[in-house]
């Protein structure tokens, strides 16, 4: 086996690898998105503030 090849091989391996791992930090990425935002959602519903309490109505 020649230089060559081997250089071509140790490419090939590495977009293998890269490809692999690009697609396991995607579908990470996609579960911490839906996740977090359903938790977000959650968390805003059960922390409501009134005007009054964020002090936010107008005073005359």
């Amino acid at each position: 086996m020649c230089m060559v090849d081997q250089v071509f091989a140790l490419l090939g391996w590495i977009a293998a690898f890269g490809v692999v791992i690009g697609g396991v930090i995607a579908l990470i990425a996609r579960f911490i998105r839906r996740d977090s935002t359903k938790y977000d959602m959650i968390f805003l519903w059960e922390h409501r503030f009134t005007l009054e309490e964020l002090e936010l109505d107008e005073h005359p």
